[in-house]
């Protein structure tokens, strides 16, 4: 007879409910007494390496802004308008961390290395100028690679909405104040508005319901009608919080920044911000129609178009007769023809004159805040030139190969959005909503290229910056969740 096989050495007992003499289930082999080794934690990012430095970062971008409206710090102007740009520069050389892939990311580098070109155009300003123009685009998008390497999550992205949201509204808050109450609120106006001469600084002003005279309302800027961008981002940040499942708090904070940004646009009067952000609700519309969000979008058209209602004759009643006919110039024509009796004569200088004339670019430091601090205007071979909006600014500096590759850069981003956004995943977070947001807030963002240098300003790094934060938020989501989740 064959050796009963030693207890030690038989194969684990099949188990069962006591049927057949339990051999219906295999036990699970019993762990080892000798205990193993245990898995050593993953290493702390530290600070360089979380999604803290975004929140830091956006804090610095609000301090250098708020200071250029202390009258105090003037003699400081210059360091606070370079300190943002010189520290996102700092950034790309100090995080580490994973380098992901933004489908964006080969048309910027493109588009940077055609600005680096132009250092050797003949045309050139002075080299600190050239460096300082460089300096600038790369700092603009830079947070796009940097950012992108952060430990950031969902949470963390929502916080980072949170706090450009509440900064705008507090802006277009203070943009009502400071036409309701003339006089009172008013910041400083910035030395190169008052420079233009007292006709012009007196075109920025109107005449409320009171009788007062006042500027347009300012908000956090030192510029006449610089509210109309904290209004603009007041309603678009707005309406996500309102859309999120986050709690009543948040869509009664989103609903409240709708109506406060609605009225502080009305009063501002900047018909170019009221277009731009029409078109990015429209956007918002169109992803949520696309998704089948049908409730979501019943609940944004109706907070949107109630208070525009409200908020209106709100700014009427403020503002007078001068805020009601300006308003009015935007249904008395068709809109393209009011874009061109403004903006549009820039566009059309850029194709018709600056590219036959600069059709590989213009050399560097000639236009814009480089030229103003670091250039010589007295060269002859190099004088200033003049860049009202971002489509000259791009012929400036590539000539017609800066005009593909940056607005490229710009139509993926909105590609990937929209593909985010688009999905029906309600499961693991909101991404498909911050999808929806980005993807208008993008569309609002090249729209605006076409009023001016949007990505020559603090405002283009704060877009690369929320698109980055997003992009590595969205990809640490799906390394977590199973493959068949992704």
């Amino acid at each position: 007879m064959k050796e009963a096989r030693s207890a030690s050495t038989s194969r684990p007992q099949l188990q069962g409910p006591g049927v057949l003499h339990r051999r219906y289930v295999r036990r699970a082999p019993q762990p080892s007494t000798t205990q193993a080794a245990p898995t050593p934690a993953a290493a702390s990012p530290g600070l360089l390496g979380s999604g803290h430095v975004v929140v830091a970062f956006i804090v610095l971008l609000f301090i250098c802004q708020l200071a250029l409206l202390m009258e105090a710090l003037a003699p400081a102007r210059v360091v606070f308008r370079i300190l943002s740009f010189g520290t996102s520069l700092a950034l790309l050389v100090l995080v580490k961390g994973p380098r992901l892939k933004h489908p964006a990311m080969p048309f910027l580098l493109a588009s940077a290395g055609l600005t680096a070109l132009n250092f050797f155009h003949p045309g050139t300003n002075t080299p600190l100028a050239a460096a300082a123009q460089l300096g600038i685009q790369i700092s603009v998008f830079a947070p796009l690679f940097w950012a992108s390497r952060l430990r950031i999550d969902a949470k963390m992205f929502g916080r980072v909405v949170l706090l450009l949201f509440l900064f705008n509204m507090a802006s277009a808050s203070l943009g009502i104040l400071q036409v309701t109450f003339p006089g009172r609120f008013q910041p400083a106006l910035s030395a190169m508005v008052e420079s233009q001469g007292e006709g012009y600084v007196r075109s920025l002003q109107f005449e409320t319901a009171s009788g007062a005279r006042v500027f347009r309302p300012m908000g956090l800027t030192d510029v006449p009608g610089g509210a109309a961008t904290g209004a603009f981002y007041s309603v678009l940040l707005g309406g996500a919080f309102l859309l999120s499942r986050q709690g009543m708090s948040r869509k009664v904070l989103g609903a409240a920044g709708i109506g406060i940004g609605l009225i502080c646009l009305y009063l501002g009067q900047v018909r170019v911000a009221a277009v731009t952000l029409i078109v990015c609700m429209a956007a918002m519309a169109l992803v949520l129609t696309v998704s089948g969000r049908w409730v979501r979008l019943v609940a944004l058209a109706a907070v949107v178009g109630g208070f525009a209602v409200v908020a209106f004759g709100w700014a009427v009643a403020v503002g007078g007769d001068a805020v009601l006919s300006r308003w009015s110039t935007l249904t008395a024509s068709d809109p393209s023809q009011v874009y061109q009796s403004n903006r549009g004569r820039f566009l059309d200088e850029t194709f018709d004159q600056v590219l036959p004339e600069f059709p590989l670019g213009a050399g560097l430091g000639r236009y814009g805040m480089a030229n103003a601090y670091f250039g010589d205007n007295l060269d002859r071979e190099s004088p200033p030139l003049w860049a009202e909006i971002q489509w000259t600014a791009w012929a400036y500096d590539g000539g017609w190969l800066g005009l593909v590759c940056y607005p490229l850069a710009l139509l993926v981003t909105l590609g990937w959005g929209f593909q985010v956004a688009r999905r029906r995943d309600d499961s693991v977070g909101e991404f498909w909503l911050w999808g929806s947001l980005l993807f208008a807030y993008d569309l609002g963002a090249l729209a605006q290229t076409f009023s001016y240098q949007f990505f020559m300003s603090q405002m283009g790094m704060e877009f690369w910056l929320l698109n980055a934060a997003f992009f590595s938020a969205y990809w640490n989501r799906n390394a977590a969740l199973h493959p068949h989740r992704r």
